[in-house]
């Protein structure tokens, strides 16, 4: 299979996930316009043209950044309507129960070093009266970083072998450090959280942990008021 052919599976591929993410978040939490919200992991890069501020419908009441610098100027540039901040996911600079909703997609496989990822999750349930968090399966064959099946399950010199051979997304040679997740371990992480499989193949590709407070009710969500995750009238700034 030639580069740009698989390249474009995945392109299509990666955008009915993320479809089939946005609307599991607008049936469990239903935007409204007084809503305040942080995005952990905002990029201009990464994933642009299909992210959260793409979709999300009450941009001006998002509250997006991280610790990547340039990351967070690109997003910035693509992305006007949010504001931005400098942080630590592991150490937010917010108090307690200060945002409706905390979203955060593929971020928590990269937080690394013990109990790092520990702190993230207490950090989003601290902040947050409703969070949606999302990471890739640990146990879907075609790891979802290097492009590469299996890979996730060899010893780290093995890895470096394989990548070096085969690699397209990855550096040839290199390895990128991850902590990815099984649902149990993001359970754990998220003990109060529903944990749903989101699926576009024969397998879960990605695990989300999501939890909805209490107060919350679904009449609400459905109100006149409420406007659908996916129809924003905004877009990206033209490169």
């Amino acid at each position: 299979m030639s580069d740009s052919l698989f390249q474009s599976l995945l392109k299509k591929f990666s955008h009915k996930s993320r479809s089939k993410k946005f609307a599991l978040l607008e049936s469990v939490f239903g935007p409204r316009p007084d809503d305040r919200v942080l995005d952990i992991g905002a990029s201009g890069e990464v994933f642009l043209r299909y992210t959260f501020e793409d979709v999300y419908p009450y941009p001006e009441r998002v509250v997006a950044g991280g610790t990547d610098f340039p990351e967070i100027s690109s997003a910035r540039r693509h992305y006007p309507r949010p504001s931005y901040a400098l942080f630590d996911g592991c150490e937010l600079p917010f108090p307690d129960r200060s945002f409706d909703l905390v979203f955060s997609n593929a971020v928590i496989e990269h937080i690394l070093g013990e109990g790092r990822q520990e702190k993230f999750a207490r950090e989003i349930m601290r902040v947050g009266k409703t969070w949606f968090v999302t990471t890739p399966n640990y146990w879907y064959p075609l790891e979802s970083h290097y492009h590469l099946p299996l890979i996730q399950f060899l010893p780290r010199p093995w890895q470096r072998k394989y990548n070096s051979l085969f690699g397209r997304q990855v550096p040839k040679g290199q390895i990128q450090e991850l902590g990815l997740l099984s649902a149990g371990r993001l359970r754990r992480l998220f003990p109060t959280s529903q944990i749903a499989k989101v699926r576009v193949t024969f397998w879960p590709e990605t695990l989300v942990a999501y939890y909805v407070e209490p107060g919350r009710q679904i009449g609400d969500r459905k109100s006149s008021e409420a406007r659908p995750i996916g129809r924003a009238s905004h877009h990206a700034v033209p490169q």
